[in-house]
């Protein structure tokens, strides 16, 4: 009896260094590629068994891991990709144990005609809120039985809780890049919109140039025209004036004359303050082509 509880006790203490090593190998790995090289490194040394198969639920999709003898395959598909035992265990999470092995699950993976008594066993585990399947697949040679569930349970948590880092770990990755591209973006269309108001501030400094030298000239026109007028206007004013002030014969023969020639002298003036007018006016108008 002692020596069966020392083997025991033995075999519970090489098992636990087994999966130490497994577990601190997986904690290591930076990607799943890493992760497949330690599962099968490791896993046949903690559990017998001729195919083992996860399915963990991520999002809308599912990651998939095989491992059977020395090969590894992982991918992340849609989630009509599952087997109908697997969709059965999803919908009713209870643990499964069937001679009846799917071609799906076996094909260019083991020949099933070379396994002694095959038995595929499946379970539900929700971890961490998050469901993940696990299908084994062993043989009489293989022997998988009820007290390697535990053992099974450690290696799943460990697989899974490396695959849900690496899995965020991408996602964060991917999150950062679009953000340094959205990034990047805005900052690019930030300097077109400051080359664009910069744009504008020089047209509106020219336009309000423009403006400010035709003004200058208009008030010039004004200035020089009323001038001009001002003088023969003074005149006429003083000759009316004096109307009131002579006799009829001396307005006719001395004012007439003086403001005969002050009218005309005033036209004269008027047409060039038109003309010059006029002049400078066209000059703004093709300034402003």
């Amino acid at each position: 009896m002692s020596g069966i509880t020392q083997n025991t006790s033995q075999l519970y203490r090489i098992t636990y260094e087994a999966y130490s090593k497994f577990a601190n190998d997986v904690n290591r790995c930076a990607d799943l590629e890493e992760v497949a090289d330690v599962c099968k490194t490791h896993l046949k040394y903690l559990l017998n068994f001729r195919i083992i198969r996860m399915t963990i639920h991520q999002g809308d999709k599912l990651f998939f891991f095989e491992l059977f003898g020395n090969n590894v395959w992982f991918d992340l598909r849609e989630e009509s990709q599952i087997l109908p035992y697997e969709a059965e265990l999803l919908k009713k999470g209870i643990p499964i144990i069937t001679h009846e092995i799917p071609d799906k699950l076996i094909r260019d993976k083991v020949d099933i005609n070379t396994l002694y008594d095959p038995a595929l066993w499946g379970w539900c585990f929700d971890k961490y809120e998050r469901k993940v399947l696990v299908s084994l697949l062993a043989d009489q040679e293989k022997v998988f039985s009820v007290g390697d569930v535990e053992i099974l349970k450690l290696v799943v948590d460990c697989i899974q809780s490396k695959f849900s880092e690496i899995y965020l770990k991408r996602q964060l990755a991917i999150q950062n890049r679009n953000l340094s591209e959205a990034y990047d973006t805005i900052k690019s269309k930030n300097k077109e919109i400051e080359s664009i108001v910069e744009n504008q501030k020089q047209t509106i400094k020219e336009r309000t140039s423009e403006i400010v030298q035709k003004n200058e000239k208009l008030l010039h026109v004004l200035a020089l025209n009323s001038h001009n007028i001002r003088e023969p206007l003074s005149r006429i004013q003083g000759i009316v004036q004096l109307f009131g002030l002579m006799e009829d014969k001396d307005c006719r023969e001395e004012l007439l004359p003086k403001l005969e020639t002050t009218v005309e002298e005033m036209d004269d003036i008027l047409k060039e303050v038109v003309d010059m007018a006029s002049n400078e006016l066209l000059e703004l108008k093709a300034t402003e082509i």
